[in-house]
């Protein structure tokens, strides 16, 4: 059994299409790794499209790059209409409906604040994803626990849904909570449910938006299941990288797209690098403490986190490829 003092967790933010770039980071971790490896992260997390990437890994935690290559394919095959229904008629009518939520409000058809209609998403993740085989593999020792996050309509909390080892507890914190349960790919509807753009995903008598919405502390639930190393693959770029020729370019008036673009950055990237400042602050001032001390209260102790990125906006390196 794996020394709890050194757990590693993976945590895999959200970030639409862009979550891809965390697959070939963690191919390159699988090939650094060699065949036959288990699952060098015994603590996985996932938010939005993250949480697809997270759940799958868990699923062949027994196998790590078994569950890269499981990604890999995935990737490389998906296609707008299997995440959600892109015919003329359906866009049409759902957006119809969206508008009638939003002039109309609450006297409006139920299920109606949505512009796109994801059932077939949760089509190919039923075919594709053996989420029972979790379970199997926490018995096994090969994972310690799959963690995925949404956020709370009714409450507006972050919520952490864990699915783990039995000494693993609950939770509850300042707007946030983690409750243990078993994952199934509502879960995963709910946490990529971004807000107006797919409807909402409904757990138990609960409704839940995208977990980017309200994650104020996007490393917390690694924490809270016990790692003490943590291993981020972010999917945006971190402010302090030199800005580009066209950042650096006589400033205009945003389009839309900047706009939508900007507001989309500020839910998936902006509370991880407030969170990854604030542990680095808690790291120095644990370093002022004598070791005697941190001895006494192993509760307290110095995270290490390593963090990969994009050097380039994936959104701008995806334009010649678009379609």
């Amino acid at each position: 059994m794996p020394d709890v003092d050194l757990e590693i967790a993976v945590v895999l933010p959200g970030g639409g299409a862009r979550a891809a770039y965390q697959v070939g980071v963690l191919r390159a971790v699988a090939q650094i790794l060699g065949r036959d490896q288990r699952q060098p992260f015994r603590i996985i997390c996932g938010t939005s499209a993250g949480a697809i990437n997270a759940a799958t890994l868990a699923v062949h935690a027994d196998s790590f790059r078994r569950g890269v290559a499981r990604l890999l394919r995935w990737w490389r095959a998906v296609e707008v209409t299997g995440v959600y229904r892109a015919d003329l008629a359906s866009v049409s009518l759902h957006g119809v409906r969206w508008l009638a939520s939003v002039l109309v409000g609450a006297s409006g058809p139920k299920r109606a604040a949505m512009m796109l209609d994801n059932s077939p998403l949760r089509s190919v993740l039923r075919g594709d994803l053996e989420l029972a085989r979790v379970a199997q593999q926490i018995r096994d020792g090969a994972l310690r626990a799959l963690a995925i996050n949404a956020t709370s309509y009714t409450t507006g909390q972050a919520v952490t849904f864990f699915q783990g080892s039995p000494a693993i507890a609950a939770w509850q914190r300042t707007r946030r909570r983690g409750e243990p349960a078993v994952i199934g790919i509502d879960h995963l509807l709910a946490s990529t449910a971004i807000p107006f753009v797919f409807p909402a995903g409904r757990i138990g008598d609960d409704y839940f938006a995208d977990g980017s919405v309200r994650q104020i502390a996007p490393l917390s639930p690694a924490l809270h299941l016990g790692a003490r190393r943590i291993f981020v693959v972010a999917v945006g770029q971190f402010t302090g990288q030199t800005p580009t020729a066209r950042q650096r370019a006589a400033p205009s008036y945003p389009s839309f797209a900047q706009m939508a673009g900007h507001a989309l950055s500020s839910i998936f990237l902006d509370n991880l690098g407030a969170d990854l400042e604030r542990m680095q602050r808690l790291n120095r001032v644990l370093n002022l403490v004598p070791s005697e001390v941190q001895e006494r209260h192993p509760e307290v102790a110095h995270i290490d986190a390593l963090v990969l990125s994009p050097s380039r906006d994936l959104g701008a390196m995806a334009v010649p490829y678009a379609k």
